[in-house]
């Protein structure tokens, strides 16, 4: 799987990105905002597309909207601080495959990635 990890905070985005590349996998890119994030996806067609909520520019729920419109079946797990029911309702109901709130370990982050890569439903 090769990923595009999107996040506003640098440390946030350098600790999913040591994550996925100790699962053995690969980071195509990372991105900073929405904007960002949907010219990289463009650009790289990654399989997997981490995305934070709140970021300047274009929030996490825009960019995966406009994403997940050019490609219904792209992979995207918004990853967050802020957890509103209504936030992950609708990020679920647009396309989002999981929601995993902040802080979480490495295990739960493994864990969710190998339900991914085994096509289990996240």
């Amino acid at each position: 799987m090769k990923f595009l990890v999107v996040d506003d905070s640098k440390i946030a985005r350098s600790r999913i990105c040591d994550y996925i590349k100790e699962l053995g996998y690969e980071v195509l890119d990372e991105a900073c905002d929405g904007i960002e994030a949907i010219e990289k996806y463009k650009k790289l067609l990654p399989s997997v597309i981490t995305i934070d909520l709140e970021m300047p520019n274009m929030k996490g729920i825009e960019a995966s909207k406009e994403i997940l419109r050019l490609n219904p079946k792209i992979n995207i797990i918004l990853i967050t601080s802020i957890v509103d029911k209504k936030e992950v309702i609708n990020a679920l109901k647009i396309g989002i495959k999981k929601v995993i709130q902040k802080p979480f370990t490495f295990e739960y982050f493994a864990q969710e990635i190998n339900k991914l890569k085994k096509g289990a439903s996240l």
